[in-house]
């Protein structure tokens, strides 16, 4: 989740306090709080404002947890030995005061806690150190790597695909919820996506009987944008989303699908959200780069070093998170000859550049063959395409669509609503070189018969006789709804004035015998209509809508959507229920204790998992205790030691109580402000 999501759940209570507190100033030039809190600069200037314990807890999440759910005790152990609990709980409290991490409260009562996914990759350009980003050196001999595997259309044009599929044939649903088998299969031929490049990303999804993982994709994806959105009965077209979606330019759209990837399927381990991290970075250079090179930066960081896993990490990168790009046509694959280890390189940028510019470039315009075919380049507006392919065949989609005029295509687009007058319009506005005087000619003839005779759906109405249908006719409430009169006793009624119509017949007395229910909205379901856009600039866009992103059906790893979020953030006393119990001259007092007290502060702080601070020989320690040992009539604490002099964990240290002068207890935000 990142933080525009977050923001949308957040307690007024908790947003209430980072906009009136911390971030205000930020806030009071007009800054949105989710762009504030992604800000390299604004961040920095937090890092700077955090006392050491918060430093080191945030290294600790952003290097060996990552921007996935973490409860407590995963944080513990991630910190540990560096950091008693006592110290990383204060550094978390610190964290969430700050929005930088977000509690959430489990069912039972218990809390998961989230550093947001863009934070994530905020803060570690900002607490780790820089790494090169550029692809490595290859030797004189060796040459560049030929592309061996490419996706053909690519994940945009497929979606398209599927919406005018949707649009020419509807996705009507059956009982159990999936489209019917043999629409599936129709839309299954649409739809090119490499089910073999899919499954490393491992995706669980309702329907898996029914759905290829291909349409499953192809299917979320819609369902997410909007685009599509189910009824029960069949997957709806919105012709509003379709309109604002096919108006964006498709870089912006394809940053708008691998954001919503990302949030589907970020990884749960550390190590590799820091390696998808490094293979944006090489995006915009459009350089070759293997799993190798990025799992090698990992190393020189030392990230893998807490990170056991059984599988080979540079496998699990390629097939968890580079092969399912390639296969939308983000990346490509590549071997060399020298090698066979698999090399990659981005071919669209699916990241904000850190300085991008809007496009001005002019809508492309579409050549128009006299052999009725036409070509549509890649900067061919989207609405331009959709119309394309209501009123001709579509004979390729791909960087230069191909699509054919027909006699059969323009009557499809009759159908659909379409006129002779729009569609010559049509062609004239958006073809390069106009339109060939004999395809004007051709489309205008295919077009001339069409509505002289016409099919319409419609009721009978049938009177028992005529004196009953002059009777009918005098009824206020329903004479409105009686279209035309055959015969004497026969009136057409369109199908959907049937209900209101009996209605009134009902309400003057009658009681008209009714058809039986069809399912539809009259004796045989509506036909199909190809959504209309507004193609030739008539009306503009007078809102843009954010899809919500959780209307799939692909299950997302992530618990915490489903949790409510924590508004209280704990104070420094909340972090210890048995601080009211505790002496006030262990927190204040520096000084040498009788034995048996040395004791029980020793067994107090392994109980709240804190530190003692001790003096020995003039030298002053900060020990964390995790272990206490009675032996030979004495005893002895066990722990990890940090000298006054170094932040870095020392080994651990074994101490008799007489091998120290001076004690204190110390807990983290209580009475540790002047620690030394």
């Amino acid at each position: 989740m990142n933080y525009a999501e977050l923001l949308k759940r957040m307690p007024s209570e908790l947003r209430r306090s980072l906009e009136t507190e911390l971030y205000r100033p930020w806030l009071s030039r007009g800054v949105s709080l989710a762009d504030v809190c992604t800000d390299p600069v604004v961040m920095e200037t937090i890092l700077g404002r955090m006392n050491e314990t918060e430093r080191m807890v945030l290294r600790t999440l952003v290097l060996y947890i990552g921007s996935e759910p973490f409860d407590e005790a995963r944080l513990e152990k991630a910190a540990s030995p560096v950091l008693s609990g006592a110290e990383m709980r204060h550094g978390l409290s610190g964290l969430m005061r700050k929005g930088i991490v977000f509690a959430f409260r489990k069912t039972w009562g218990e809390y998961l806690y989230l550093l947001p996914a863009d934070g994530f990759r905020t803060w570690r350009e900002l607490v780790l150190p820089a790494v090169h980003s550029s692809a490595p050196e290859r030797s004189g001999d060796d040459v560049m790597p030929e592309v061996t595997r490419s996706a053909r259309l690519g994940l945009r044009l497929e979606l398209f695909q599927a919406l005018v599929f949707a649009a020419r044939h509807g996705l009507k649903l059956s009982k159990g919820g999936t489209v019917h088998k043999k629409q599936l299969q129709k839309l299954a031929e649409q739809i090119s996506l490499d089910e073999a490049l899919l499954q490393g990303a491992s995706l669980k999804y309702a329907y898996a009987d029914a759905y290829s993982l291909p349409v499953a994709v192809a299917l979320d994806f819609l369902l997410r944008l909007q685009l599509l959105t189910s009824n029960g009965d069949e997957l709806e077209l919105q012709p509003g989303a379709i309109e604002e979606w096919l108006s964006m330019p498709p870089e912006a759209q394809t940053k708008r699908l691998y954001a919503q990837w990302k949030q589907l399927t970020w990884p749960a381990q550390a190590w590799m959200q820091h390696a998808v991290c490094m293979a944006e970075r090489l995006a915009s250079g459009g350089q070759w780069f293997q799993a190798d090179t990025l799992i090698a930066w990992l190393a020189e960081l030392g990230i893998l070093e807490r990170h056991e896993t059984e599988e080979d990490p540079r496998r699990l990168l390629q097939e968890r998170w580079l092969q399912p790009l390639v296969a939308f046509g983000w990346i490509e694959e590549g071997r060399s000859l020298t090698a066979d280890e698999a090399w990659f390189r981005w071919v669209e940028q699916p990241v904000p550049a850190a300085a991008e510019e809007a496009d001005a470039s002019e809508d492309g315009a579409l050549m128009i063959q006299p052999d009725f075919e036409i070509f549509a380049p890649p900067d061919v507006p989207g609405k331009v395409l959709w119309e394309l392919c209501c009123l001709a065949d579509t004979v390729r989609l791909d960087q230069i669509s191909v699509f054919k005029l027909t006699k059969n295509s323009v009557r499809r687009a009759l159908d659909n609503g379409r006129t002779a007058e729009a569609i010559a319009a049509f062609l004239e506005e958006r073809a390069l070189y106009g339109v060939p005087e004999h395809v004007r000619l051709a489309v205008e003839q295919w077009a001339a018969p069409y509505g002289k005779t016409r099919f319409l759906q419609a009721c009978l109405l049938r009177c028992a006789d005529e004196a009953t249908a002059q009777s009918l006719e005098r009824i206020p409430g329903a004479v409105s709804y009686l279209r035309e009169k055959l015969g004497g006793t026969h009136y057409l009624i369109a199908p959907d004035d049937v209900k209101p119509l009996a209605a009134a017949l009902e309400k003057a007395g009658w009681l008209p015998g009714l058809l039986p229910d069809t399912g539809g909205n009259g004796p045989a379901a509506q036909a199909i209509t190809y959504p209309k856009l507004d193609v030739l600039g008539e009306n503009s866009l007078q809102e843009r809508r954010e899809p919500t992103g959780d209307k799939g059906f692909i299950y997302s790893r992530t618990s915490v959507a489903y949790y409510e979020m924590e508004a209280r953030i704990p104070s420094a006393a909340d972090l210890y229920p048995d601080y009211a119990d505790i002496p006030a001259s262990w927190l204040k007092d520096y000084r040498a204790y009788h034995a048996s007290t040395r004791k029980e502060m020793v067994e107090q702080a392994i109980r709240m998992k804190t530190v003692l601070q001790i003096r020995k020989n003039g030298c002053d320690y900060r020990i964390a205790p995790h272990k206490l040992q009675d032996t030979r009539g004495s005893w002895c604490m066990t722990g990890i030691v940090r000298t006054a002099e170094s932040a870095d964990p020392a080994a651990e240290m074994r101490l008799m109580p007489e091998e120290w002068q001076e004690m204190k207890l110390i807990l983290p935000g209580i009475n540790d402000k002047y620690l030394y």
